[in-house]
């Protein structure tokens, strides 16, 4: 799961902000440029103290993904079966422990930059957005990412991204149902995991 974070920080730290809703006047390409540049000015912000933009880092992130949805679907069947408190523990959990596996690859960055290349609608309200990450200091080649984006209200919300092919969300789907399955179908298994990485 830790190798999609690099990808999904370039886009969870830009897109939910009232700069980059207003891109809406545009298409999700004009869209997606604008969140690169606004990582970079986090990045590199290092005057500023790091938990006051891990703070803002949450709350743009909070504004950035469809949380509850992404949630409900990574939970799968296990969604149906959980009650109404573990479905809400679920997506606190979810939130909190993404947002921290995020943060902790997000604070190292040095240098990358961010590629739009191009977009297609793929139906039913969404926008396949290709971009690429440059990693000029570290020597690696680009790394390809793919985002389904949703235009939604005054703005625009993200529902997966892929890394080269490799959706994020169908890879949590899939770990997250092999936790619970080894822990005898106990949803609550999985929100204590979550929990306890989320303090790591």
């Amino acid at each position: 799961m830790r190798r999609l974070v690099p990808f999904v920080l370039i886009l969870l730290v830009t897109i939910a902000t009232p700069q980059s809703s207003r891109a809406q006047s545009g298409d999700a390409t004009q869209f997606m440029a604008n969140l690169g540049d606004r990582v970079l000015a986090i990045v590199n912000d290092k005057q500023t103290p790091e938990a006051q933009r891990k703070q803002q880092f949450r709350q743009l992130a909070e504004d950035a993904f469809e949380i509850p949805k992404i949630g409900r679907f990574v939970l799968g069947r296990y969604w149906r079966s959980a009650n109404d408190e573990q479905k809400k523990q679920f997506i606190e959990a979810f939130e909190n422990y993404m947002l921290q596996v995020y943060w902790s690859r997000f604070s190292s960055y040095n240098g990358e930059r961010f590629k739009v290349d191009g977009q297609r609608d793929e139906g039913n309200g969404t926008i396949l957005v290709t971009t690429e990450i440059l990693r000029p200091n570290s020597g690696q080649p680009p790394v390809k990412v793919s985002w389904s984006i949703v235009k939604q209200g005054g703005g625009f919300k993200i529902r997966d991204a892929s890394l080269e092919g490799v959706s994020q969300a169908l890879t949590y789907r899939d770990e997250f149902a092999s936790i619970i399955e080894r822990n005898g179908g106990k949803v609550s298994a999985l929100i204590n995991q979550l929990k306890e990485r989320a303090k790591s």
